[in-house]
């Protein structure tokens, strides 16, 4: 109850546009990068025969460290440019594909700002945009099984979640990045609060904030 409390408070704070100045009170006491608490808990997490989904890979900036503490990864990005921006890494243990995952089977409109995409809504009016083949993540029976799950899809991390739930069953430790602003542009509000219960549902027994946008949750 008190971790979906949280959870709400952070949507309020988003809310009446107090992220700023919560951040900058926080980094009062927590020195380093907005994302470093974030970045070692992930990363902490990893040991060397796992295999680690990279869920919006983007241009690969966690793909890379996590081939250099897995055994395998597979990276998901639909964005033609970084896709490519992967596959020039020369990574022999990732492999990436370029779709994106979703809750149901099909094509959809990628919207994109500069290196950053997303499925859910448009940055601006008027961004660029690319169709997208969009994928169940349990579909994906054919391919080496996660153990360790890092999803970060500007918005659309309710939409995976859904079309995963098989393979979140068997994950040791999942990590997402709420986009709180984007849920609740698109009336979506309460879905951080009902994503962490959805999660204690699958069995992740510990769930934590590191930060204001990230959760991690881990299985005993």
């Amino acid at each position: 109850m008190i971790l979906e409390s949280k959870t709400v408070a952070r949507s309020i704070i988003r809310k009446a546009k107090l992220t700023v100045l919560a951040h900058r009170i926080r980094m009062l006491w927590h020195r380093g990068d907005y994302e470093d608490r974030f970045a070692d808990v992930l990363l902490g997490s990893i040991r060397p025969d796992d295999c680690v989904w990279d869920v919006g890979a983007n241009v690969g900036f966690y793909t890379e460290r996590f081939s250099r503490l897995a055994r395998h990864v597979i990276a998901f990005e639909p964005v033609a440019e970084n896709f490519r921006q992967i596959e020039s890494k020369g990574m022999p243990n990732v492999t990436c594909f370029q779709i994106a995952l979703g809750d149901a089977a099909g094509e959809e409109p990628v919207f994109i700002d500069g290196p950053f995409s997303s499925v859910a809504v448009p940055p601006y009016a008027g961004a660029p945009q690319q169709t997208v083949k969009i994928v169940r993540g349990d579909d994906l029976a054919s391919l080496r099984q996660p153990v360790v799950v890092k999803i970060d899809v500007e918005g659309y991390e309710i939409e995976v979640i859904r079309g995963m739930q098989r393979i979140l069953s068997g994950v040791r430790a999942l990590f997402v990045e709420i986009h709180f602003q984007v849920l609740e542009e698109r009336g979506m509000r309460q879905a951080p609060a009902a994503l962490v219960k959805d999660l204690k549902r699958l069995g992740f027994s510990r769930i934590e904030w590191p930060d204001a946008s990230h959760i991690a949750a881990y299985r005993a």
